[in-house]
């Protein structure tokens, strides 16, 4: 027998339950309001700790899934033309000023769509919103192929582009389904795969061309027309997939509404909220220079390549495509290293990692114009400066999907209350951001693309000071502590405003809905065994000896992984015995559960007797405990493959 306490073995329990969380399980066995279990370990708000990117189980995997493969179809879709341009030009005989008005459409006409859609997002749901987007742009996509004059090209190609609002869609979904220590690193991956749209289009579509060749009897004026039944295929599947997701961790909108844990979202009260904030648009501004410029460059990239160096289509196609390919791991890179800097310096540490990593975003896309500005045009495809031009190219696009995921994982921060409207506001800055851009350095034939590309540069390092102004206060800004009375939040929601993904379990209108409460022990046991555990009659936390032989028998692989079998046995055995002969714990306090796992949102790293004396300490008001707590940082992200 250990002697051990009863505190002490609570801790035991509470590190089994983390090892087992680490490894995906929910070994809580917490269910959502219709009593299906979650497959994933959830905090107080049902929210996924964990991004398993391995699974697509329902809800919180399906809804990352989902929204990121919707985001990519949309951008393939809207740069599909981009490394087809070389045949488009000569097909409608365009000049540089239509393409650029072209570009232009491409991402401007979605500037209003994304503000719409963050107050969809807000008001029926991010799954409604992407399945829509998805599927009204299939006919400009289709109507391609009957393009005959720049004027109609520029109109298909600005409704196609209205589909990028989908990017709203994809981070207010993933925002809602993740907890605060992980939804940096799942928004800026789920944006960072959508993103990879723009260099997967540069990479096949040349190729698509040259495969559909034969098919159309070796006519180019055909083929690229027909190249664009395949995004269309694409939006087509991903619109009606996307119906099948599920709006939040506990269900739909509409059903959590009718059942009384989800307040009804109040249209009114969301705009005013949302457009009303400064930090919303200081970051507007910040994601026009990451965001705009990656849709700038992958709308000039291949063009550049073709040509300025000379270079076959479906090779500047090749190089231009490892823009937009970095996305496949730089905008998590971005995520990552902001969740890391707020566990150590809270929100400081996000915005000195957005505004450090937007600098030298602007001094690498300096030296990309800087590698041939200063050489004459007839030069440059004798000069072998390819593969510096390709280098240069890389390293400026790890730094703007840093940029891009430093940005989001501050937006889910910004206003509860109006989080869709913010996302559509910061979202559509990128667009905006992608329109001026063009407009201000591609669009004339006397700027050449090379020193564009340095003048650009020197844009995105003076919007990087813009950072600086970013100011929260609770926690304050990059130069400064939280307090001092600015707000800038101006208009506030009104008292007992819910954001749409907060749910109110108490006040749920059927007894039957009723969240069951935490299970303890027993379920550890189980969850590990694989067979049943039973706790004495009338008490759900304390095992007994009579599944302990089959709780040894079963013991996971993931046990095993941060300790022996031999020495896991040992502490089963001594928790039974322990339990046996003092009798058994007595339950948790009605709501009580609730609030350490509010406080374990803060210190997920403490005990549970340590967060329960916090709490005790603070009178059993979560609120007063969790300001005790602020600012000591969050933990790690886990994330499982």
């Amino acid at each position: 027998m250990s002697g051990r306490t009863l505190d002490e073995c609570e801790e035991e329990i509470e590190r089994l339950h983390d090892m087992l969380e680490a490894a995906g399980h929910n070994s809580r066995g917490v269910v959502d309001i219709m009593g299906r279990t979650f497959p994933v370990p959830v905090d107080a708000e049902h929210k996924s700790k964990i991004l398993a990117v391995g699974t697509a189980s329902q809800p919180h995997m399906a809804a990352f899934h989902l929204s990121w493969t919707g985001f990519f179809a949309t951008f393939f879709s809207t740069f599909a033309a981009a490394p087809l341009l070389p045949y488009i030009k000569k097909s409608l005989r365009l000049e540089r000023p239509q393409i650029a008005n072209a570009n232009m459409a491409s991402v401007g006409s979605t500037i209003l769509a994304r503000v719409l859609m963050g107050y969809v997002a807000d008001v029926t749901g991010a799954r409604k919103g992407m399945a829509i987007v998805l599927l009204v742009t299939v006919p400009p996509l289709l109507g391609m192929y009957f393009v005959h004059d720049a004027t109609a090209f520029i109109v298909c190609r600005g409704l196609i582009g209205i589909s990028l609002a989908s990017f709203v869609a994809c981070q207010a979904w993933v925002s809602v389904m993740f907890s605060k220590p992980i939804v940096g690193l799942a928004n800026a991956t789920a944006g960072g795969w959508g993103n990879l749209g723009g260099g997967f289009t540069n990479l096949l579509m040349p190729y698509i061309f040259l495969m559909m060749l034969p098919l159309c009897g070796g006519s180019e004026d055909i083929t690229w027309r027909a190249c664009f039944v395949w995004p269309a295929a694409l939006h087509l599947i991903l619109g009606l997939a996307t119906l099948a997701g599920r709006d939040l961790p506990d269900g739909n909108f509409d059903e959590l509404e009718m059942s009384g844990a989800k307040q009804k979202s109040d249209g009114a009260v969301v705009f005013k909220v949302g457009i009303s904030n400064i930090n919303a648009w200081l970051l507007t501004i910040l994601y026009g220079m990451s965001f705009g410029v990656e849709l700038t460059i992958t709308n000039e990239a291949a063009l550049y390549f073709h040509e300025y160096h000379q270079l076959p289509v479906t090779t500047a196609g090749v190089l231009a495509s490892s823009f937009g390919m970095m996305n496949l791991f730089a905008r998590s890179v971005g995520g990552l290293v902001s969740d890391r800097l707020n566990l150590s310096f809270g929100m400081r540490g996000r915005i000195w990692c957005l505004m450090v990593v937007q600098a030298l975003e602007g001094v690498f896309c300096i030296l990309l114009g800087k590698a041939t500005s200063s050489m004459p045009l007839e030069d440059i495809p004798k000069s072998g400066t390819v593969p510096l031009c390709v280098l240069y190219l890389c390293v400026f696009s790890l730094f703007v999907q840093m940029a891009e995921g430093g940005t989001y994982s501050i937006v889910p921060q910004v206003s509860r209350a109006a989080l869709g409207i913010v996302s559509g506001i910061v979202g559509a800055g990128g667009n905006l951001g992608s329109v001026v851009t063009t407009k201000v350095f591609f669009a004339s034939d006397e700027l050449r693309t090379d020193e564009a590309f340095v003048y650009l540069g020197l844009a995105i390092v003076a919007s990087s000071a813009l950072a600086a102004l970013l100011f929260f206060p609770d926690e304050g800004g990059a130069f400064c502590r939280g307090g001092g009375g600015y707000d800038p939040q101006l208009i506030k929601p009104p008292p007992g405003y819910r954001g749409s993904d907060a749910m109110d379990y108490a006040a749920l209108k059927s007894p039957a809905l009723k969240a069951p409460a935490a299970p303890g022990k027993a379920v550890v046991l189980s969850a590990l065994s694989g067979h049943p555990v039973q706790p004495p009659v009338g008490d759900d936390t304390a095992p007994t000896l009579v599944g302990l032989a089959s709780a040894e028998e079963g013991v996971g692989e993931a046990c095993r992984r941060s300790m022996s079998t031999s020495d896991f046995r040992r502490s089963l055995a001594s928790d039974a015995l322990e339990q046996a002969l003092k009798g058994a714990v007595a339950p948790t306090v009605a709501g009580e559960e609730a609030k350490l796992d509010e406080l374990r949102l803060l210190k997920p790293q403490m005990s549970t007797s340590q967060l329960r004396a916090k709490l005790s300490e603070a009178n059993g008001e979560v609120e007063k405990a969790a300001a005790s707590l602020q600012g000591q940082g969050l933990n790690g992200a886990t994330v499982l493959l």
